[in-house]
């Protein structure tokens, strides 16, 4: 294996996991977020702080490890130029990502009723929403740049 083939498996493993550990993260979030919430809004709020805030650790994992020292965004600003337009589609996607985390984290402290699990439910699958379609484009950019397919896995 030449050493461009053995740093290309090596980014692409990086990748993957980040990948992975994305979508346990949001798989996680979701499962906490439909769990019933009873009699009892707080409480529930109180059950989704650990998976939230999983969430967001994952979240700040994957941003630095793309737009990172050895992540992707820089490797495919020297090798691939071509694709730097949906790559800075990709990092624009970032801040709003991690802004929508955070509010959703800080409104939990407030929910007392139906009507805030509601909101909260709300919110939550739209970040949802947003974190998988931002994860596909990144699939996308990143079979662009590496013509492999990262979705078998998934």
């Amino acid at each position: 294996m030449s050493d461009v083939q053995q740093r290309n498996r090596e980014v692409l493993d990086a990748i993957q996991i980040r990948r992975d550990d994305l979508y346990e993260a949001i798989l996680e979030f979701e499962q906490a977020l439909a769990s019933p919430s009873g009699d009892h809004p707080s409480a529930w709020a109180t059950s989704l702080r650990e998976p939230v805030d999983h969430l967001r650790s994952v979240l700040e994992a994957h941003v630095s490890g793309t737009e990172g020292e050895g992540g992707l965004f820089p490797e495919i600003r020297e090798h691939a130029p071509r694709l730097i337009n949906a790559m800075d589609r990709l990092q624009a996607e970032h801040d709003p990502l991690r802004d929508a985390a955070a509010t959703l984290a800080a409104s939990l402290a407030a929910v007392t009723s139906d009507a805030d699990v509601d909101g909260v439910r709300d919110a939550g699958v739209e970040l949802i929403r947003r974190l998988l379609v931002h994860r596909h484009r990144g699939a996308e950019l990143v079979y662009d740049a590496y013509w492999v397919d990262l979705s078998a896995g998934d």
